[in-house]
């Protein structure tokens, strides 16, 4: 029982000293919106909305998912064009930081239409569509203009007690990501043996792109190439999981390791979406601080330029 008032007391008083409102935080919000900007002004309706042979395309809209924005528009008669420019907008509000009190749940909705509706194989929306929800409880007590900015107050006890909860969430979405991703590879003979790199990177949809297949072929065919790529990825994806149960500066480090892992698969494969998400969710996890928030000199530059007064 003492070990376990030891820990009780410990929680809380991380719970209590928390405070996520710095430079991370920003940078993880504004990777998520970009995310889906990104995906949103690259990607013409029929790759976002396919539907089977001779249907038009566009969302389907069944279940839960007739509450999305697409959906709502289109059973509405509006334009589906005039979705993709509010959603954009959305999305640069928040990408530029711009209260976030406000646009939080605006987020989550506008990640939550497409994560229902989209159907490009990335996945990285099923992960922005949770990250913007437990954001919510993070943002909803940040009464500042620009994310950027240094909080002038510390958050209230609820709110603190909140966000800490939805922080450890959003770091235990990252260890089943990482963990389910690298335990499940072991359930199959081409991981265990090590060759599974070589069929993926040589895969005519998912592999590799053309104009780096030259450098990615000579090192597939060097036994070791293909071992070094198959293993290293399943040990960093271990690595990763454990380094997001660990205290701040290891998580900083995990980081660092994870925008290598998912720049690399953003080069070979194109999975860009998936890892800026990722990245946002590294620099969300990195949020927690027992110290006042750092300001950021652009921040303070365009505060000392805009109005006083509240929008």
């Amino acid at each position: 029982m003492r070990a376990v008032r030891r820990g009780w007391t410990a929680f809380t008083g991380a719970a209590d000293r928390f405070e996520p409102r710095g430079r991370p935080l920003a940078v993880g919000r504004s990777l998520l919106a970009l995310a889906c900007g990104c995906l949103l002004a690259l990607s013409p309706d029929r790759a976002l909305f396919p539907r089977t042979t001779g249907v038009t395309d566009g969302p389907v809209c069944t279940g839960i998912g007739r509450i999305s924005l697409w959906c709502l528009a289109e059973s509405s008669g509006v334009d589906l064009r005039v979705c993709r420019v509010l959603a954009l907008a959305v999305f640069a509000i928040v990408a530029l930081g711009y209260r976030p009190r406000w646009t939080c749940v605006p987020h989550w909705y506008l990640t939550y239409s497409l994560s229902v509706t989209v159907a490009l194989p990335d996945a990285g929306e099923q992960v922005i569509r949770i990250l913007t929800l437990l954001l919510i409880p993070i943002c909803l007590g940040d009464d500042r203009r620009w994310q950027w900015q240094c909080p002038g107050s510390p958050l209230s006890a609820a709110w603190r007690g909140r966000a800490y909860a939805a922080h450890l969430f959003v770091r235990l979405l990252g260890v089943s990501i990482y963990a389910q991703a690298s335990l499940s590879k072991l359930a199959v003979p081409a991981w265990r043996d090590g060759t599974a790199g070589y069929y993926w990177l040589v895969h005519p949809h998912y592999g590799s792109a053309m104009a780096i297949q030259p450098p990615v072929g000579t090192v597939l065919q060097q036994p070791i190439g293909v071992s070094v790529v198959t293993w290293g990825a399943l040990a960093t994806e271990l690595t990763l999981a454990l380094l997001l149960l660990c205290p701040g500066r290891a998580r900083r480090a995990g980081w660092a390791l994870a925008i290598g892992m998912h720049g690399a698969i953003a080069l070979l494969m194109g999975f860009t979406t998936f890892a800026m998400t990722m990245a946002g969710l590294w620099a969300i996890a990195c949020a927690a601080t027992t110290r006042p928030a750092e300001p950021v000199d652009f921040a303070a530059r365009t505060a000392s330029t805009a109005t006083r007064t509240d929008v």
